[in-house]
């Protein structure tokens, strides 16, 4: 054993008390999940083993900061649920869309039947430089 695979068992240890601590199941699944991808990375080249301690490094990072910090502020962006501002999406409408609180961003959406979606988004620093909104009725 050397000493990437040495430091790849210490990460490996440390992973799984981080992994513990998630709350949420599909989370520690998901951690799970790359760990094993890892482990799956078999080689006697010191360089891929130093690349793949480098990643799982940066991943106990991510997972420890995550675990200190708690889950992210929402960023703004509208809600496409009930709860949102604004009419919710109706079939007659055929379309909808939604206004961030701020009129700094807009996104649109109108479904293709049995291809997806075509979703259109519109991010301006200063919404009074052209952007005609819509007034509310």
């Amino acid at each position: 054993m050397d000493i990437y695979d040495e430091e790849f068992q210490r990460h490996l240890q440390l992973a799984n008390k981080l992994i513990q601590k998630i709350r949420r199941k599909k989370d520690r699944e998901i951690c799970r999940k790359w760990i094993q991808k890892l482990l799956k990375l078999k080689s006697y080249d010191p360089v891929v083993k130093k690349n793949r301690n480098h990643f799982f490094k940066y991943m106990l990072t991510v997972l420890n900061k995550g675990l200190k910090e708690g889950p992210q502020p929402h960023l703004g962006f509208p809600q496409y649920d009930s709860k949102a501002d604004g009419e919710a999406w109706t079939q007659a409408q055929g379309y909808m869309s939604r206004w961030s609180g701020d009129k700094k961003t807009y996104v649109a959406a109108k479904p293709l039947p049995g291809k997806g979606a075509l979703v259109y988004m519109a991010v301006a620093k200063d919404p009074s430089l052209g952007w005609e909104i819509p007034k509310k009725t």
